[in-house]
């Protein structure tokens, strides 16, 4: 009785306006109310005092970063504001430099993403900036490799960079059908890249070659396998495709693909593939996995002969054999890495998007986004992953011109998140996303561990 009397004096209220709408600051944390009964009340004091649910300031931060909503590009299948330079925003100099210096010595990953880096001077300034003062920082650049010349391949280079190359397309043809209709940018990229190849070769680095990846639609379908063979060609392997977001409606359970049939087809071949190439090149393509009868096309390509199917794609297997396997390619850059400081990947981390993280918790994989993650917009609005909402903000926690990051990590929406994620429970979160179906540990092993 002690408590709840406590707690209605907490959060009690004068009138109807500081009822709909009162924010309360209680242990570090600001949180909006609307009419919170007492159960609800008890709730919110009981997750403010759970010391499980208590990160501080994680030693292990990935830093997802808006760094700008400009792009040198105009893909078709972009629905960021980076595709158009009205009303451009761009992380300010405070919050890269100011604001988020206390979080550095604690990160391990950053990702600048959404508009393209490569093209701005200060995107450069700030990279330099990090790989001068924070080499153990691992970088991941995402880039449409318009400008991804030869300062950006030698800068690259020195920080063991992880890079990805959005290319899209197999040729200038598909990439104006698909991408952009401007000629002669398919070849602009391409020569980027192998001249990047080229670079990492010359300074024994050849295995941190970048990654490359392709958004998947109804223009490039029949495609999927070409895409493929042509990476293996160059010696890379890892592989991503993901699904066009703007054509399709990612966030329908029921009927999330606009082409449902060609998709199949798409995802059938690179099943088929995936058998073939496994343990050589990593292919990356159920982000977004729509259907639950795909599990069971899927089942029956495992048990296929694999001899039909390297039959079946007698250029790619052919390539694939003479690729040094994943798990050497591993080892042998965690131990350059290790001579440069860096800080370690897992091998799961090092052949997927860095920016979603798992760990064990009674025996399934859970998204440990809401402990170590943070995706961040220019205006401080911030979020855990790429496709949840915007529910937080740095700003709320400035004190004295400086980031309270303490509170920020452990305030009520954070640790409201946490105890969700372990029961399995993923509100707000997307529907196909891998990470709400929690996969066994074993399950997990037998794929991606070494």
């Amino acid at each position: 009785m002690v408590r709840e009397k406590l707690l209605e004096k907490i959060f009690s209220v004068k009138n109807d306006k500081d009822r709909k709408h009162k924010v309360v600051n209680m242990l570090g944390a600001k949180i909006k109310f609307k009419k919170l009964n007492l159960k609800d009340k008890i709730d919110y004091f009981k997750i403010m005092n759970d010391k499980s649910l208590y990160v501080g300031i994680p030693d292990d931060i990935t830093l997802q970063l808006m760094f700008n909503n400009d792009c040198n590009c105009r893909c078709k299948f972009c629905f960021a504001e980076g595709a158009t330079t009205k009303d451009l925003k761009m992380m300010s100099q405070e919050m890269l430099y100011e604001d988020l210096k206390p979080l550095y010595p604690k990160t391990s990953n950053i990702v600048p993403t959404d508009g393209e880096i490569t093209f701005h001077k200060e995107g450069y300034e700030y990279l330099s900036y990090l790989n001068k003062n924070y080499p153990a920082i691992n970088i991941f650049v995402e880039t449409n490799g318009i400008a991804f010349n030869e300062k950006w391949q030698n800068l690259a280079a020195e920080n063991l960079m992880r890079v990805n190359f959005s290319l899209n397309a197999i040729n200038d043809e598909y990439f104006k059908k698909t991408v952009w209709e401007k000629d002669g940018v398919h070849d602009v990229v391409m020569n980027n890249l192998r001249n990047y190849i080229k670079l990492l070769d010359e300074k024994g680095l050849g295995l941190f070659r970048p990654s490359v990846s392709c958004v998947i639609n109804s223009t490039n379908y029949e495609t999927v396998d070409e895409f493929v063979k042509k990476a293996i060609e160059m010696k890379i392997q890892c592989i991503n495709f993901f699904v066009d977001a703007a054509e399709n409606n990612l966030y329908d359970k029921e009927n999330p693909i606009k082409d449902m049939e060609g998709f199949k087809s798409a995802l059938i071949k690179l099943m088929e593939i995936e058998r073939i190439i496994d343990g050589k090149v990593f292919l990356g393509y159920k982000l977004f996995f729509p259907s639950a009868d795909l599990y069971e096309i899927e089942k029956r390509i495992q048990i296929e002969d694999i001899n039909v199917l390297r039959a079946k794609y007698p250029e790619i297997s052919a390539l694939t054999d003479n690729l040094m396997d994943l798990k050497s390619v591993y080892l042998e850059k965690t131990k350059i890495r290790n001579q440069k400081g860096k800080k370690p990947y897992s091998y799961y981390e090092e052949l997927s998007n860095v920016t979603f993280h798992q760990f064990e918790q009674n025996q399934k994989m859970i998204c440990k986004n809401p402990w170590n993650h943070i995706r961040l917009m220019p205006n401080g609005k911030a979020s855990v992953c790429s496709w949840r909402p915007y529910d937080l903000d740095i700003n709320c926690f400035r004190k004295n011109n400086k980031i309270d990051w303490k509170a920020f990590f452990n305030d009520y929406k954070h640790r409201m998140m946490r105890k969700n994620f372990k029961k399995g429970c993923y509100p707000d979160c997307m529907p196909n996303c891998p990470g709400m179906e929690c996969v066994s540990v074993e399950d997990f092993n037998k794929k991606y561990s070494l």
